[in-house]
């Protein structure tokens, strides 16, 4: 058998370190070519991420606009409809009755004024359905309480003061 040399010794522990110098190179650029699978997959993440948050911002944006846009549009209503509400005062409720008596008061003591009356209202009406023709009339039909309204509370209003 042969002799253990401290060569031979030397040449194992030699081999053995080698084989292991390469393992260990190996293992170095296995991590790093892992490492940068990791970096790059954390650059794409983070793209995607800023991606989603550009997305979401300007999502929050509109919809903080069309908040805002329907919240006018809600006071623009409240206003209307605070407007449409509103009575007429009792002067021109007043106004309207004491006209509407004098009317009545003038058909029962002038006889030929009658007549004189139609011409004169079917004049007015012809003029008054001219100027109500068109989409301002409209507008302002809808913005405004019709005269039979008026006239009803005015009939009340008489009733209540006689």
């Amino acid at each position: 058998m042969d002799q253990f040399s401290i060569s031979s010794l030397l040449i194992g522990l030699g081999t053995g370190l080698i084989i292991c110098l390469i393992i260990w190179i190996q293992a170095g650029i296995k991590r790093k070519h892992i490492m940068k699978k990791y970096v790059e997959e954390n650059e794409r993440l983070k793209n995607h991420l800023n991606t989603q948050m550009d997305i979401t911002s300007r999502g929050s944006e509109a919809l903080r606009n069309d908040i805002n846009e329907k919240q006018l549009m809600i006071n623009n209503l409240k206003t209307t409809v605070s407007t449409l509400q509103e009575k007429p005062n009792r002067d021109k409720l007043r106004m309207l009755y004491i006209y509407d008596k004098a009317i009545h008061l003038m058909f029962e003591k002038h006889p030929g004024f009658a007549t004189m009356w139609v011409s004169v209202l079917k004049e007015a009406e012809t003029d008054y359905e001219e100027k109500n023709s068109g989409i301002k009339p409209l507008i302002r039909k809808v913005f405004k309480p019709s005269l039979s309204v008026i006239a009803a509370k005015a009939s009340s209003y008489e009733e209540e003061n006689e």
